[in-house]
């Protein structure tokens, strides 16, 4: 699922000591637990889960079915008693749930126009997690190293602990990019070591995937993929070759998604 917003709202600025600057809500994972109230003067535009007993729509609003793509849809607007105008997109055959709540009737009206279902998102990655554990091996360098020294760009793709729906990505290009390809080089080789499951519950089969790595290089493209949040088959893969996720590196890949996260790192700081 996608929405267009203008390019200063903020992503993810909500929940605990949220400010009032605009913002889009989507894939928070982990975050603080305090009570920071949304005040009328926030405008947000959230992508969530389908569920319309929270919705809490004004009868009164504009009701309309519309379609997406071939998807059936069901469309609310109208202006709520804190004087914001109110949208809401609900699509029950995918469990998901736009709303929209801004200063301008044109704004909301934009932000729900702009919705898209996409396989492939804007930053190229998939709609749903691989089934996969292990990707093939696609890039011609992967035998060499885990990513390619070089990248035009690496786009991370979250899909997190619960559910195969893409959460949030991003990409990056430049320096952002070249560093984080020296990371994933610099990890030491093989998969990370099993968590102890006295502190840490290990279940029947290793989980999948947390995130993928899209590189992209002159010489072509490949996948790395991340698993860090569970407490067994932890590591990175491209395929041909395997190395250790460690928390510095989760960092850089996850910070720019403005997301939570949970790493179960080794007690030695891995």
């Amino acid at each position: 699922m996608q929405i267009s917003v203008s390019a200063h709202w903020a992503v993810n600025d909500y929940g605990c000591n949220m400010s009032d600057r605009p913002t889009v809500v989507r894939g928070m994972g982990a975050q603080r637990q305090c009570l920071t109230p949304e005040k009328p003067t926030k405008e947000v535009a959230e992508i969530g889960l389908d569920a319309p007993s929270a919705v809490g729509a004004d009868p009164a609003f504009a009701h309309r079915e519309v379609s997406l793509g071939g998807v059936s849809a069901e469309r609310i607007e109208g202006r709520g008693a804190d004087g914001r105008y109110f949208g809401w997109l609900r699509i029950p055959s995918r469990k998901i749930l736009i709303s929209v709540r801004t200063h301008d009737p044109e704004v909301t009206r934009r932000i729900l126009d702009s919705v898209q279902l996409a396989g492939v998102d804007h930053n190229g990655c998939p709609d749903r997690r691989p089934p996969s554990r292990r990707p093939e091996a696609t890039h011609p360098g992967a035998r060499s190293a885990l990513s390619p020294a070089h990248p035009t760009s690496i786009a991370v793709c979250y899909y997190g602990e619960h559910g195969d729906a893409l959460q949030s990505s991003a990409r990056l290009s430049g320096a952002e990019a070249a560093a984080l390809a020296a990371a994933l080089n610099q990890a030491p080789a093989g998969p990370n070591p099993d968590a102890d499951p006295k502190m840490c519950l290990h279940p029947p089969a290793p989980p999948p995937a947390d995130a993928l790595l899209i590189v992209e290089d002159a010489a072509g493209r490949g996948t790395i993929y991340v698993a860090f949040s569970g407490c067994v088959g932890r590591g990175l893969d491209n395929g041909e070759r395997r190395a250790q996720v460690s928390a510095s590196l989760v960092k850089m890949f996850m910070e720019p998604l403005h997301t939570g996260y949970v790493f179960h790192g080794d007690l030695n700081g891995r």
